[in-house]
Formats: C-alpha cells, structure tokens, sequence
C-alpha cells in the first residue's frame, strides 16, 4: 500500500484534519517492510515496528504484548490485573480517541476486525494514521494469535507463548484429571436478579474449559456467544447439577450481585463454597486471559469435593 499524503484527510467531529501536514514522521520512516494481505487488501507494514498503537485491549494490545512488540498505547478497555501493560501506555479510551492516537506516533496499529467505521473499532480512520493490520475477533484465540504472528512475520514468538499455555494445561489436567470428567463446572455472569451463562464457543471460558477436557454445561443449538438473559426462577433448572461456577466480574462487587437472591444462595455448588470470581474482563481475550481462566478454573477445581 503507498501513502500519499498530500490527499490524507479526515473530519473530526465537524472539523477537518488534514493528515498531510500532522502525520508523524515515524509512521513513514520505515525502510525494511514486508507484504501482508489481509481483509483490507495488500500492503506494506514495517518490517521492525518502533511505535505499535493496539485498539482492543483484550484481542489486539494482550497479543502484541505477548509477541513482545513496543506497544505505545491501547483501547477499549482497562485490562485485567494479570496483564502485564508496560506503565506510561496510553489510553485512547472506550470510543476511540482519533487525535490522541495520531499524537502517539505510530507506525503500525493493530485493531479487532469488528465494523471499521465504529467508534469502538474505527479501522478505515486508523488506515490514514498508519498501517492497520487486524485481529480476529471471532475465531479461537488460539487461531487468532497465531495468525497475527504470521502476518508480522513472528511465527516462533507465537508459538513459544502458546507453548506457555499449553504447559499450563497439562499441569492442570494432571491435577484434576478425575474431577474435570465427572464434576461440572461453568462460567456465569451475574447481572441485577439475573445471570448469563458464558458457554458459547465464541467466548473465551468455553474455549479454556474444552482444552481442559473439562465437563460444563453445553450451548444451546445455534448459540455462540453467551446465554442470553436468565431469571432468578430458572437459577436452579440451569444450574442445579453444576459443582462449581467461575463468576465473569469486572470488580470485587460484581461477585456479590447475586448474594441477596434465595435461589442462587441454595445452588448446591453455592452452598459448597465452589465459586470463584474473576475480577476482570474473562469474556474475551488472548494469551494472558487464557491463561488467567485456566488458573482460576485450576483453583476452583480446588474447591470442589
């Protein structure tokens, strides 16, 4: 792909930003590059990334980290505690900031294959910035990770880190071998008098629990995401035979929203203390968070008789 500059330009808000006289020259500076093809067609990425700007805090910013690329800011979210974000990145916030991440000086962005005209994931604004390579959103982390490494050419990085995973798993499947054929485990969501089954093969917790051999709760047929909305009353017709739940919170407070509704507290894996909380965004992610579900699934394990 060829950047011309003099006929970059964008509006923001209602007032126009010609790139032409504002885009770093980083961006541009790069002499070794390679080809990719991707969903936006085929173009040219630095070879060497110096500036990695990453949207998606969960898909695009946990990879690149793995991969160990200078990453110089992200978006989306706040990530998980057991991420390990490099401090003084910057946050391009929820709905991405378009100027800020022009003032980062990047020479390579990497964002969710979501709508590229969206807020969240504004990928064709961000082609005028620098070169955007995406992530895949909807497909197994583990095939998603590896094809960002082999669009940037880091192949054996990606493999290595995945390895890391994979070792994990053993270990755990060692551990608990009996417990995870016979004793049923799921992750849920708690809202207000009501929780979310997190089992759809697109979410991340059912792609950890499959690796583990682990015996959950099945979708339902054509579900690929989560549950959808279930009340207070159906709480025991879904979760009455299950030994042990992995609670999806973003807080400590998130664990305690169901607390005040008799039917979860008579759960028997309730009533058991086999409950475990995550305290982070386990919905969705890569290596880290992966690694993450398999640690707590690892310790709820732990507390199942």
């Amino acid at each position: 792909m060829t950047l011309t500059l003099s006929r970059r330009h964008f509006a923001l808000g209602g007032a126009g930003i010609v790139l032409s006289g504002l885009l770093p020259r980083a961006a541009f500076a790069q002499t070794a590059t390679r080809s990719v093809t991707t969903k936006y067609g085929t173009y040219d990425i630095p070879a060497d990334p110096q500036r990695v700007v990453c949207i998606d805090s969960r898909l695009d910013l946990q990879p690149a980290l793995a991969l160990g690329l200078p990453v110089v800011g992200y978006g989306h979210s706040q990530p998980g505690g057991w991420v390990p974000v490099p401090e003084g990145l910057e946050f391009y916030g929820s709905e991405v900031n378009i100027e800020q991440v022009l003032a980062s000086d990047p020479d390579l962005i990497i964002c969710a294959d979501y709508d590229p005209d969206s807020v969240w994931w504004p990928a064709n604004k961000l082609r005028e910035i620098a070169p955007v390579v995406p992530t895949s959103g909807g497909k197994p982390w583990k095939e998603a990770f590896r094809e960002l490494a082999t669009l940037l050419g880091m192949d054996g990085h990606g493999e290595a880190a995945i390895a890391e995973y994979d070792a994990l798993i053993a270990e755990i499947k060692e551990r608990h071998g009996e417990k995870l054929a016979t004793k049923t485990v799921v992750s849920v969501q708690p809202g207000e008098g009501v929780l979310y089954v997190m089992n759809g093969p697109k979410m991340l917790q059912p792609q950890v629990l499959a690796d583990l051999g682990a015996k959950t709760l099945p979708p339902a047929a054509d579900q690929l995401y989560d549950s959808g909305e279930i009340a207070a009353e159906a709480f025991g017709d879904t979760l009455g035979g299950v030994d042990g739940i992995l609670l999806a919170t973003t807080s400590p407070e998130g664990a305690s929203m169901l607390d005040g509704e008799a039917l979860w507290s008579r759960l028997p894996a309730i009533e058991a203390g086999a409950l475990i909380a995550s305290n982070g965004n386990i919905n969705y992610g890569s290596l880290y968070s992966a690694i993450q579900v398999a640690k707590l699934v690892d310790e709820l394990y732990g507390k199942i008789t």
